[in-house]
């Protein structure tokens, strides 16, 4: 993700309100100087009848150039104050959205950079079992490699979570899904060394989404399972099929231990009250899923949460085959 990425959406923001203060400041000083010349002419209006009643000339003038300048210190001050309090403002938002932009491109910086060293270690790991004789050692490998590629999950997570707040787009493509989890979804938790129990049931067909959106949607879908389990192992059942223009990809969680608010769930940092988490999991998958033009539904129940994803089906899918 590029700095640009970041910065765009509040640049946006700032110069929208730039503009509404721009619009509001204009409005009132013209309410300001119509009320001005209303209270003027009332004043000439006044003066004209005290001269008609027979006060003295000087009276009427004294009282005229009383009200006259009472208005102009009035106007004054309010349009002062208008213009002092929208600049304090304007600066104080402008003070915020930089520094908001150095913590974002820092921690995107940050962030971007972690995936080079986890990729490293991965490789190493990966060539250390290959090489390794030693039976023994094989668990520990094992671990290691799974607790890498959840490692590099998180940094993928996060990356679509600031590339979200950010304002970032998406790539829709067409995606075979029943491939795209067998190669890209599954190999992840093949070393899971029976901690977890997967029954896939997957109908092929070429979905509109975007790659790196669908690999945090599932992901997440299968780690935020691990993560609320009630014994080990976790059981999982996998499900797509084609429903006319659309495709439902459900996660069914056999042993789930989810006990919070359901109406609560897929709000961004909302957390159950034995969350292992950041209550960010849910929040991407309902994101990323609108995002592609699809919807998220989620459904806990005493000892199973479902997880529902539909997808729209690649109208041009038919010329690609099967």
């Amino acid at each position: 993700m590029s700095r640009g990425d970041f910065i765009k959406k509040p640049d946006r923001r700032f110069k929208l309100l730039v503009l509404t203060q721009g619009l509001w400041m204009t409005t009132l000083l013209i309410l300001a100087l119509w009320w001005g010349t209303l209270l003027r002419q009332q004043g000439e209006e006044i003066a004209s009848l005290e001269s008609q009643l027979g006060v003295a000339p000087h009276k009427v003038q004294s009282r005229l150039d009383k009200t006259t300048r009472m208005i102009a210190a009035e106007s004054g001050t309010f349009i002062l104050l208008i213009l002092v309090t929208n600049g304090v403002l304007l600066f104080a938002f402008a003070r915020d959205t930089r520094r908001s932009r150095s913590l974002e491109a820092f921690f995107a910086s940050v962030t971007h950079e972690l995936r080079t060293p986890l990729t490293s270690i991965r490789l190493q790991a990966e060539a250390l079992k290959d090489i390794e004789d030693n039976p023994k050692h094989t668990p520990f490998l094992n671990r290691l490699l799974e607790d890498v590629g959840r490692l590099e999950g998180q940094v993928q997570q996060t990356l679509e979570l600031a590339r979200i707040e950010g304002g970032g787009g998406l790539t829709l493509q067409s995606v075979r899904i029943r491939n795209f989890i067998q190669t890209r979804i599954l190999p992840h938790y093949s070393l899971n060394e029976g901690r977890m129990q997967l029954i896939t049931e997957i109908e092929e067909a070429f979905i509109q989404v975007d790659p790196s959106a669908l690999m945090v949607i599932l992901r997440n879908s299968l780690d935020n399972a691990i993560k609320y389990t009630r014994n080990a192992p976790t059981l999982l059942e996998l499900k797509g099929r084609c429903e006319g223009a659309g495709y439902r990809l459900e996660v069914f969680h056999r042993n789930s231990t989810f006990t919070g608010n359901p109406d609560q769930l897929g709000k961004l940092f909302y957390r159950g009250p034995e969350s292992q988490g950041a209550g960010v999991g849910l929040y991407l998958i309902r994101t990323l899923m609108e995002k592609c033009g699809g919807k998220a539904g989620f459904t806990p129940s005493e000892s199973i949460f479902v997880t529902r994803l539909e997808f729209k089906i690649d109208p041009g899918s038919e010329h690609h085959g099967a």
